[in-house]
């Protein structure tokens, strides 16, 4: 809905519907301009019947549209320069393009992926400020950004003191960058929520782009209810401080639980999957959901080995291509079921052991085991592993909150799970 409209959304009426549509200090909701967004839903109205777009559409998943391109079923489908480094490596010609704009202009659209939230009491202590500004600074540095970027991934930074650096994936819509034709993608959780359902309904044929256009506004000018019941009681507070010896505790409480939910021996999250404290406290759907982190994390599900489950440990630990690298220690995978022993060296980290209810996993053993990680990264698991996930078209959200809408969730305690060296 946007890539079709970028340049119309970048224009100058669109820049000045979106400053006042993300103003913080706007006390009342904001709905859509009626100048640029009204041909924004024509034109995605025309884009449906141009590619034949149906309800049978919007019940496949990733993994089955990334499959019928493969094969050769599908021309396009949106991903990024990551994608075509898969596909190039498996000997499919495949390009990148631009979103093609009505006025013949082409357009990048993108996702800023890196996000700071400041305390507002910051103001109020220069000393404080000024340090929270030092490790800002530190972290929009050339040096930082070039060091969080793994191979066949592109940066593009909005910051003009860092040279931008193209893959030969990127590099046939260099052009385009390099006109700062880069549209930031309104990430809002109103506009996630009322676009999937409006969206939608374009595509099974329940609105015309009008229809779409008035349900939109009106969704966005609805006023929230502040009165939503409480669906989970924590009755205690637990950090997600890391420590050497035990891991994260509120992460270990949030796998445990997830654990249950998915009736799995063994359960491994990538470090990225939760956000933060356990809180002493009655939590609404809202903030329960808030508990998962929200970067499309998913479920993956198989049965293996002892000595499989011990490889997918130490991919996990120590990374592979392609994959969630850990970084430093806070961001180590958590694990439920099982308990691991590694190593801290200077080039990362290194599996030394696994163990279960105490006793060394034994390569013989059996085990059924759920991985938790963004799609792109379980993509992108080593093929020539034996092993089989099966799953990933649920998203850990959706589940997570499926279990606390009832209000009779529980929490389950938190384990030692790792110990660093």
């Amino acid at each position: 809905l946007q890539g079709l409209s970028a340049s119309e959304l970048s224009s100058g009426d669109g820049r000045k519907w979106r400053t006042i549509y993300s103003d913080p200090d706007n006390t009342k909701r904001e709905g859509l301009d009626s100048t640029v967004w009204p041909e924004a839903f024509e034109r995605m109205e025309q884009f449906i019947q141009d590619t034949g777009l149906s309800q049978d559409d919007l019940d496949m998943n990733y993994d089955d549209v990334v499959e019928m391109y493969k094969s050769g079923k599908l021309a396009m489908y949106f991903g990024s320069s990551a994608g075509v480094k898969m596909f190039q490596d498996q000997g499919i010609n495949t390009t990148f393009l631009p979103f093609f704009q009505q006025n013949g202009e082409k357009w990048l659209m993108t996702t800023p992926y890196f996000q700071i939230a400041l305390n507002r009491d910051l103001t109020k202590d220069e000393t404080r400020r000024q340090k929270a500004m030092k490790v800002l600074n530190t972290m929009l540095s050339e040096d930082a950004q070039n060091r969080i970027i793994y191979d066949g991934q592109d940066l593009l930074s909005y910051s003009q003191d860092v040279d931008f650096r193209l893959t030969e994936y990127l590099k046939d819509v260099k052009p385009v960058i390099e006109e700062n034709h880069m549209y930031i993608r309104i990430a809002s959780n109103d506009f996630f929520s009322i676009s999937r359902d409006v969206v939608s309904k374009m595509i099974s044929g329940e609105y015309n782009a009008e229809q779409a256009y008035q349900s939109f506004n009106s969704q966005l000018l609805e006023e929230k209810s502040t009165s939503e019941d409480i669906v989970l009681d924590s009755k205690k507070t637990y950090s997600n401080r890391f420590h050497t010896s035990g891991g994260n505790e509120a992460y270990s409480v949030m796998a445990n639980t997830l654990r249950g939910i998915y009736g799995t021996d063994v359960l491994i999250a990538t470090g990225n999957s939760f956000t933060g404290n356990v809180l002493k406290a009655g939590y609404t759907e809202k903030m329960a959901r808030n508990m998962i982190m929200p970067n499309e994390l998913s479920a993956y599900s198989s049965e293996m080995s002892g000595a499989e489950l011990k490889e997918t440990v130490r991919n996990f630990v120590e990374g592979y291509r392609g994959g969630f690298i850990p970084f430093n220690r806070g961001s180590l995978p958590v694990f439920s079921g099982i308990s691991v022993e590694i190593k801290e060296t200077d080039d990362g980290y290194t599996l030394s052991k696994v163990t279960k209810n105490g006793k060394q996993v034994q390569d013989k053993d059996t085990f059924t085991v759920t991985c938790l990680a963004a799609p792109q990264h379980m993509e992108a698991y080593p093929a020539e592993e034996n092993i089989v996930f099966d799953g990933g078209d649920i998203s850990v959200d959706d589940t997570w909150t499926t279990y606390v809408s009832d209000g009779n969730a529980i929490l389950a305690e938190p384990e030692d799970y790792i110990t660093l060296r």
